[in-house]
């Protein structure tokens, strides 16, 4: 009897019946995924569910993978409620901190009660800090504030100034921002803050002349919330904005898949 592979995602098992030849197929890459899971006690990367610690962005990454690996693409994101790479932001680099930015969507199903959050997790990997926020914009100011003292001081470009146009940055906005900043603000990664219309709060990565942020006026002229350190955020209960830096010992011996 002869035996092909079965690569169709949609067959559900190890040992499929080809309708048109008769012949039996096994699914190697299910029997691959089988062994997976019968060793998940010897995982020894980041958790495959939803963490609060601190992991290099490399391990959150092999850990979503290994994750979609077991279970599957589709749904990805709300099923395993794990960290992603946000898929709206890259990395920014400021002197020495980057800004790594992952999302996390731990909102209830469909057919479940209770309130839930897009969360936004930006890490400085070689501070090993990170932070855990309810909106983008707060993880975005929170990593200014751990990357360079003084920013929130620096001047608001007018909105008379048209900072960009079709083909990036405009040379008016270019000179103001050259004459009104200081210079050692005036470095890659830093950013800027531009004058907004009332709905125009979004910080939007790589639109400084230095490829760091054009933060929001309008966004930063709107109270934070603090976050009560003494609870830890529940999976339908999330208080943010959180900072953590990174525990003595960020292992976990019993990984599992999802919560």
């Amino acid at each position: 009897m002869l035996f092909r592979a079965c690569t169709s995602p949609l067959r559900g098992g190890d040992l499929c019946l080809n309708p048109l030849d008769g012949q039996i197929a096994f699914d190697f890459a299910e029997l691959e995924r089988e062994e997976a899971r019968s060793k998940l006690g010897e995982w020894s990367g980041a958790p495959l569910h939803f963490t609060m610690d601190y992991y290099p962005p490399v391990m959150l990454d092999e850990a979503f993978e290994h994750w979609c690996f077991l279970n599957g693409h589709v749904g990805s994101h709300p099923r395993s409620q794990m960290w992603h790479r946000s898929i709206t932001t890259g990395e920014t680099e400021l002197g020495d901190h980057v800004a790594a930015s992952f999302d996390a969507d731990v909102r209830p199903s469909r057919e479940a009660e209770g309130p839930g959050e897009l969360l936004r997790l930006v890490v400085c990997e070689p501070c090993e800090w990170h932070i855990i926020a309810g909106h983008e914009n707060l993880a975005v100011e929170a990593w200014h504030d751990h990357a360079r003292s003084g920013w929130r001081e620096l001047p608001v470009v007018p909105a008379e100034i048209r900072v960009r146009n079709e083909k990036g940055l405009t040379k008016l906005a270019r000179a103001w921002i050259a004459e009104h900043y200081p210079q050692h603000m005036q470095v890659p990664g830093a950013p800027i803050i531009t004058e907004r219309q009332k709905y125009g709060t979004r910080h939007v990565p790589g639109f400084s002349p230095w490829g760091g942020y054009d933060l929001s006026s309008t966004a930063l002229g709107h109270p934070t919330r603090d976050l009560d350190h003494s609870e830890r955020p529940r999976r339908s209960q999330v208080t943010l904005p959180i900072e953590l830096k990174r525990p003595d010992t960020a292992r976990h011996d019993h990984p599992s898949i999802g919560f």
